[in-house]
């Protein structure tokens, strides 16, 4: 029997291998609107003017959720940067009173440090929680809105890869993403049929 000096199907090793759902349903998502977009684009295109030019703007209602979205994603780096201060206020605290050894000393020193904690740490977590359930919110909103057209896509399709991928308290299940992927499964079914 002959054997292979080498293995043609092994990717190279210095490749990124992104193997998140996110980036997947972003990149099909993607891919599914260059391809089957693209004949509905060119269509609309004006001879010699590049389609991105003449694609038309997104609507109204998707606009709005879009810059909700958007302010919402501030006021979550924020309430994150307050947290990241917080804590490293209480880190420091740690680092300059060591806990005690003995079962007494370090009963007194949780005692301490809940005590140095309590003026700032539970007001910035709270903050933090309702940024993330008003963010997650903003996101559904954005993912809710119906898709009238090409634009809306477009601007779908990039919410999805700026906003999915936002690390929150809870689990970020890229709904915008989702919902770009179901309107395209929608849209190729109606074409099919």
């Amino acid at each position: 029997m002959t054997r292979a000096d080498r293995v043609l199907s092994t990717p190279p090793t210095n490749t990124p291998i992104d193997t998140t759902r996110r980036r997947f349903l972003t990149v099909a998502a993607g891919a599914s609107f260059v391809g089957a977009g693209s004949l509905a684009a060119a269509a609309m295109a004006a001879p010699g003017i590049p389609v991105a030019v003449t694609s038309p703007p997104a609507s109204p209602g998707l606009r709005a959720a879009a810059a909700a979205l958007r302010d919402a994603k501030d006021r979550l780096t924020q309430a994150s940067a307050a947290n990241d201060r917080a804590e490293a206020l209480s880190a420091a605290w740690e680092a300059r009173n060591p806990m005690p050894k003995s079962r007494k000393g370090r009963r007194r020193w949780l005692k301490r440090l809940n005590a140095y904690r309590e003026p700032f740490i539970p007001g910035v977590w709270q903050a933090l929680l309702q940024a993330d359930a008003d963010f997650a919110e903003a996101q559904a909103a954005l993912a809710a809105t119906p898709v009238t057209g090409m634009g809306d896509l477009r601007v779908m399709i990039a919410a999805a890869e700026l906003y999915d991928g936002i690390e929150l308290v809870r689990i970020n299940r890229a709904p915008i993403a989702r919902a770009v992927v179901a309107h395209i499964a929608r849209t190729a079914e109606g074409a099919q049929s």
